[in-house]
Order: C-alpha cells, then structure tokens, then sequence
C-alpha cells in the first residue's frame, strides 16, 4: 500500500482540475504522473502517456479510484513486455469510466447520501449530536473504503474485476436501498407525529399534501399536479 501512496492522496484531488475540455482528464494525469517515469523508456514514450492519460475522463470521482488501479495494472505490465497496446489500455478505461460513472452517481447521491442525511435528521428532531457523527461515518466508511481499497484492487486485479465490482455495488445497492427505505418512512412518522403534536391536525395535514406531492414528482405524474396540492396545502394551512 506504502509505494502507492503518492497516487492515493491524489485520487483526493481528481477534480480540482475539472475543465469543459477534458472534464477529470487532468486529474487522471495528476494520480498517474508519478509511475511515469518508470513506464516511459524514452521520451517519445512519456508524451505519449502525457497525451493519452491527459484526454476526456469522466467518472464518479469515488470510484474512479477504480479506473486508476486498473490503468496502473495495464500500464505496468506493458511496461514489462506484455501485449497490452494503448488502444486497449483507453477500451478498458473509456468501459469502466460509462459503467461505473451511472453505479456511482446512484450508489452515492441517491442512496448512501440520503440514507445518511436521513439518519442525522431523525437524531436532529431529538436534539441529540449522534446523527451528525453516524452520517459521517456511515458515508466515509463506504468513501475511504472505495478511494483507497478501490485503486489497490484495481492495480492488484486489472480489467478483471469489472463483473465482480458490479456484482458487489448491486448487493450494497440493495441492502442500503431497504435500509434508506425503512429511514424514511420513521423518519416521515416522527415528523407527522411531531407536526400533529406541536401544530394540531393542519400541520400534519399539510405534511401528508407535501408527501403526496414529492410522490408525484418522484413518478412524474405530473407536475402541475403536484404544485397544486402544495398550492392549496399550503393556503389551508395559513387560513384555517
């Protein structure tokens, strides 16, 4: 782990360069920069890595750790005389980067995101500090494990662990999926339940009408429909 160190830290880093041109090209050129050296035997062969390590990348910023450990894995044993061209070395990174990119994007911001946020929230209506501390560490759990352990696993693995990469983002997917779904609607009880307590039947009222409409959106029922139960949610709330 100790001699990958150099490109780690700077998976930290890979969108601090984000550009309309090449998006995260950059900062997949600064994590690999280090092992240049070592892959390139003469200068001709370093501008080529430079230009083909520098294009458009674009991937989920987590596990584009992934991509990284397998480019690694590719580029070493070319160097090492293996038949790995570069036209297949940009298959496979150009391959994982559409596939992961979608995993990710849900697993994170649809799923791991709000299950945490969720959590704090319903700690937060009991004024308690826990909630903040369980989300953190609920979202770096999965964060630091798949930054660090996911480039270590590509290098160790190369274009090998594609299926089985899949494969375990879908059995995370799933049991993170029951366990946000279950938050949510606790999280939905003691919301009405305060609101009613706090505020009389009106505001849970208008708690179920906001619900409703979030359903409708969610479906993409309609649009209209769901601005206009807030419309009159609201105006009840405020005249009755």
């Amino acid at each position: 782990m100790f001699r990958h160190w150099n490109q780690i830290w700077r998976l930290f880093l890979l969108q601090n360069s984000r550009n309309e041109k090449t998006l995260d090209g950059l900062g997949l050129l600064h994590v690999l920069a280090p092992r240049f050296p070592g892959w390139a035997t003469d200068a001709e062969a370093l501008e080529d890595l430079v230009r083909r390590h520098g294009g458009y990348f674009n991937a989920n910023p987590v596990l584009a750790s992934y991509i990284a450990g397998v480019v690694t894995n590719l580029e070493q044993r070319r160097r090492d005389g293996e038949e790995v061209t570069p036209e297949r070395v940009e298959r496979v990174k150009n391959a994982l980067a559409a596939v992961l990119t979608a995993r990710g994007d849900y697993f994170f911001e649809v799923i791991l995101l709000p299950l945490g946020l969720t959590i704090g929230s319903i700690f937060a209506i009991h004024s308690s500090y826990i909630g903040p501390v369980l989300f953190l560490a609920l979202y770096n759990l999965y964060h630091l494990r798949t930054r660090i352990g996911g480039y270590l696993i590509g290098v160790r693995l190369g274009e090998g662990l594609g299926r089985e990469l899949v494969s375990h983002l879908f059995r995370e997917q799933r049991l993170l999926g029951g366990c946000a779904a279950f938050c949510s609607g606790a999280f939905a009880a003691i919301v009405f339940s305060r609101a009613h307590a706090l505020g009389g039947p009106r505001s849970a009222g208008w708690g179920v009408a906001v619900a409703l409409a979030m359903v409708l959106l969610s479906r993409r029922v309609s649009f209209l429909a769901a601005v206009t139960i807030l419309f009159l949610a609201t105006a009840a709330f405020l005249l009755i």
